[in-house]
Order: C-alpha cells, then structure tokens, then sequence
C-alpha cells in the first residue's frame, strides 16, 4: 500500500503545471479517476437516495406534517428532533475530527509506519469511542430530557415529552455513528467508496420497513407500541449502517482489536488540532439548536415541515456533489501533505468549476419542478394544505444549494491542509448573524409562510462564509485561477436558466397527463429529462471547459449499463 500511495504521488506531481498568472490562466486538469470515483459513489448514492425518498414517502403517510400554530410537538417533528439529536452529539464530539483529519492522518501514518501502524490507531479510536460516547449514551438514555430541552427551549417542557420518550431509544445510535464514520475513512482512505455510498440503503429500507410494517399498523390500535416499535427500528436502522460496511473493512485486512495507545503521536496530533475543529461543530451544533428551536416556535411541527423539504433540497448534492467531494478529498489531502501546491490548486480551482456544473442546472429544476416533488408526499398523514408551505421552504434552501456545495469544497480545502482554526472562528462569527436571521426572517414573513425564513438564513449564511474563505484561501495560496472559475459558473448559470426554463415548459407541457401521484412522476422525469438535456446542450455550446469532465461521467456510467463486449 505504502508503495501505492507513493506512485499515486508521483503520478500527481508529473501532472501539475505551473502558469506564470494563475488567475488568469486555467489550472490544469488532474487526473481522470476522480470522474471513476465520482459514478461509482454516485451509483451507490443513487440507489440509497431512491430508497431515501421511499423512506420520506413513508414518513409522510404514518407521521405526515400538522399546520397547527400551537400545542405539543406532533409525533413527526417529535421524531424528527429526538431521531437527529445522536448525530449531532456524536459530531459534537468526534465526528468532525474524524470526518475532516482522519482521512489526512491514517494515510500519513500509512505511509510513513505502514499498514499495521494506521489499523492499530483505528482501533484505538474505536475503543475510545466506545468508551467515552458509550458512557454519554447511557447518559442520554437515562436523562434525556436535557438533551431534547437543546432543541426546544423555546417551548414548554410540557409540549416536548413525545420527543423525550423516542430519544431513550435513540441515545444508543450515537456509538453506532461513530463507527461508521471510522469505517467510512479507512474505506475512503483506500479508495473503496462504493460499500460507504451504498450502506444508506440498508438502514432505509429498516426505517421503511419499521413505519409502513409496524408503526402505521399499530398506530390507531396500540398508540404506545407503535412509539415502541418507531424507536426500536430506528435504531436497528442506524445499526444496519455499521453493519453493511464491516464485510469491505474486512477484505482489506482490517481486524476489530481493543487497543487504548494514547501515546501515538497520531492521536495526539488528531487532539491537538482538534480542539478548533470541536469548536467549528459546536458552533454548528449550536447553530442548528437554534433552527430547531425557531422553526418550532414558528410552528409546532416545523422541524418536520424543513424535513419534508430538506430530502429534495440535500438529493442533487448528495447525489453528484457528496460523490465528488468524498473522491477529492484524498488527493487534496495528499497534495497538501507532499506541499505539492500547483497539484492542490489544480484539485481546487476544478472542483470549483466542477460544482456550477453539477449543482447549478440541479437548482434550475428544483426551483422549476418544486411543487410536484412535493406533491409527492400527499398520502396518509400528509395534508394537501401543506404542500405549498413545503415548496415555499424548498425553494428558500435551493437558492443558497451552490453556496453550499462550494461551501463544503472550500472548507475541505482547509481540512486538507490541516487548517482547522480559520473556518472555527469564522464560523463562530458568522452563525451569530445566521442566528439572528433566524429569529428575524420569520417575523418579517409573517403569516402561513414565516417558516421559509429558517432556510433564507441558511442561504445568507452560506454565501457570506463562502466569500471570506474564498478570500482567505487565496491569501494562504496565492492565486487558483479564479478568473476562470467565475467565467465556468457564468456559463453554467446561463446553461442552468435555459435549461429550468424548459422544464417548466415541459411540465405545463405535460399537465394532460394528470396530477395524481403516477402523473406527477411521470411529469416531473419527462421535465427533468428535458431539462437537463438543454441545460448541458447549451453549456456544450458554451464551450464550458468541464463538459469534459460530464462526458467521462456519462462515459463510465454508460460503460457500467451496457459492458462492453469482449474482443
């Protein structure tokens, strides 16, 4: 592996290129495996983002989304806050070390001490883990009314004890998220993406199993064993994650080992650095208390309204975005371990231009097909009055979808050199001023529609932190060849607006078909397809130098549909 690791670097060096003025010149192209990288992620991401939306589906019919402006948290929200509380804790206290250095730092001590040196600091951090959030599990099993108070301080005690009763259940998934994330980055680490990609779909498919099996056939029988049965098999859910990624772990060589060397360098160079990075998540965690507890404030069953809205706003960037991001990340690391800096900015300046292309036309259709996505979710529980509301509070977060997904590039550059102090305080600053457009976008939209102010802010936020680390890096750098990454997303924007156009025609086009659920469907891939066809039709036109990079995806995943036939 050691000697992989080291070719790959070779490989890396040979093609960078270095320009004289690197804002105004494009920087040269890195290697092609991240378009190999990218569909095979996507491939998997795909089918867990499919059953992700049966998983919503089924949310909506057993839970579906109350419009009252007060009372008690409705089930929904209630397992929707209680459900997400674990991953927070767990972010709190490692995820975000684990997601942003440990990749960095299991391949330097891969390839500096070798393969048995890295397994043995993965399996000490299992053990502590297992330790330290095992006995906050516990905790938050036994005492779990402080946890779920984070989220709804501004609501009585009274209004939250649905929510406190399914986070008993609950606690114990904050071991599981640790693992998985372990899992995931020594899978990464060795460019296995697909096992990582795909794992969502297991736990999807318990959580489905859970609602439509158990949970909507006991709700009007047996409420309470209903409640029982949702808090168990979520959980199971969230175990399934873990499980379904163990048997690639395996296969590369990996074995579980109690193992406490709390004198690895490693890990202390992990603590060190750490401490900023544990106070970028707590800002964050702090940040989304705040949404939770606005949006319930707003409405009492607002945090289930985000939701409903949340998985269409999040599929485009988990889709193609995740899938490139999970795939760059290691080359930027290893750039900026070897100070490689002409390889880092090449990884850098194209995955800037990479993103317009990805997510800009995504935008386009979501903000022109919003309400028959939406409308997808009427069954059950779910109300037709409330499908406006929801693609009011889609549209406020697709707005801000580039930002976001830039965001994420910009900040795992940061996390590639190793930088976790710069995004910590900007943070820190910039989520008082998100916090404060939480509180106040929604007073100034008053009325049926004030919950759309919750992701208004959410886009403000992201686009003012995407600026100051975009200034902040060039400084670090110097030049990334930024001309040329605004002339990339002028012509994707141009591209996007043609292209969301014509799937709004497409969709009044097609409104014989019907509005019912299978007319929905159809409309909306019909529209898409349409879409997307004149989107990248005319940013070929264009001459958008990373169409080239949308050929190879197309290329590999029509390679995978039909094979080629043996000569």
């Amino acid at each position: 592996m050691r000697e992989r690791v080291r070719a790959r670097a070779r490989g890396l060096e040979s093609s960078s290129m270095h320009h004289p003025d690197p804002m105004e010149e494009p920087i040269s192209d890195p290697p092609p495996s991240l378009a190999r990288s990218t569909v095979v992620m996507s491939a998997g991401t795909i089918l867990s983002r499919i059953t992700g939306f049966v998983r919503q589906w089924a949310m909506a019919v057993a839970l579906g989304v109350s419009l009252a402006s007060k009372g008690a948290i409705p089930i929904a929200s209630a397992f929707n806050i209680s459900n997400n509380i674990p991953n927070m804790i767990y972010e709190l206290v490692a995820g975000g070390v684990l997601s942003s250095m440990f990749i960095p730092i299991f391949l330097e001590k891969l390839d500096r001490n070798g393969e048995s040196a890295a397994f043995k600091l993965t399996n000490t951090l299992f053990s502590l883990f297992l330790l330290v959030l095992g006995s906050v599990a516990l905790v938050g099993t036994l005492f779990p009314q402080p946890f779920v108070w984070t989220q709804t301080f501004t609501v009585s005690s009274a209004d939250s004890q649905l929510a406190v009763y399914l986070f008993r259940f609950f606690a114990v998934q904050i071991i599981f998220y640790a693992f998985v994330a372990l899992t995931t980055g020594v899978l990464n680490s060795y460019r296995k993406f697909f096992p990582s990609a795909l794992a969502p779909l297991f736990n999807n498919v318990v959580v489905i199993v859970v609602l439509l099996g158990f949970y909507l056939p006991l709700r009007d029988t047996d409420p309470h064993l209903a409640v029982i049965a949702l808090g168990v098999g979520t959980t199971l859910g969230v175990l399934a994650l873990l499980v379904a990624q163990v048997p690639a772990l395996l296969r590369i060589g990996f074995r579980f080992e109690w193992s406490m060397d709390l004198k690895d360098p490693s890990l202390r160079k992990m603590a060190r650095k750490g401490v900023w990075l544990l106070a970028y998540v707590g800002v964050n965690m702090i940040g989304i208390s705040f949404r939770n507890a606005f949006a319930t404030a707003t409405m009492p069953d607002g945090s289930a309204a985000l939701q409903y809205a949340w998985m269409w706003y999040q599929l485009p960037y988990g889709v193609l975005a995740v899938s490139y991001l999970t795939a760059v990340f290691p080359e930027l690391s290893d750039s900026a371990g070897r100070h490689n800096w002409d390889a880092f900015k090449s990884y850098f300046s194209r995955g800037l231009r990479a993103m317009s292309l990805l997510i800009l036309p995504a935008m386009a259709m979501l903000l022109a097909l919003g309400t028959p996505l939406v409308t997808l979710y009427r069954f059950g529980k779910f109300p037709a009055a409330a499908i406006p509301l929801v693609t009011y509070v889609l549209a406020g977060w697709t707005l801000g979808l580039f930002f976001f997904a830039s965001y994420m590039l910009v900040l795992r550059a940061f996390y590639a050199m190793q930088d976790t102090k710069t995004p910590a305080i900007t943070n820190a600053v910039l989520t008082v001023v998100q916090i404060g457009l939480y509180a106040l976008l929604p007073k100034l939209l008053a009325g049926p529609y004030a919950l759309v102010g919750i992701p208004l802010a959410d886009t403000a936020f992201f686009g003012l932190h995407l600026i100051v680390l975009l200034v902040i890096l060039r400084r670090r750098i110097g030049g990334f060849g930024f001309a040329h990454v605004l002339d990339g997303w002028a012509r994707s924007a141009g591209g996007a607006v043609v292209g969301g156009l014509a799937a709004w025609g497409a969709l009044v086009a097609t409104s014989a078909i019907g509005t019912g659920a299978a007319g929905n469907i159809v409309r909306v891939l019909i529209s898409t397809a349409v879409g997307l066809a004149i989107s990248y039709g005319a940013l070929r036109l264009l001459r958008i130098d990373e169409m080239d990079y949308v050929d190879g995806l197309l290329r590999r995943i029509g390679s995978r549909i039909v094979p080629r036939r043996a000569v």
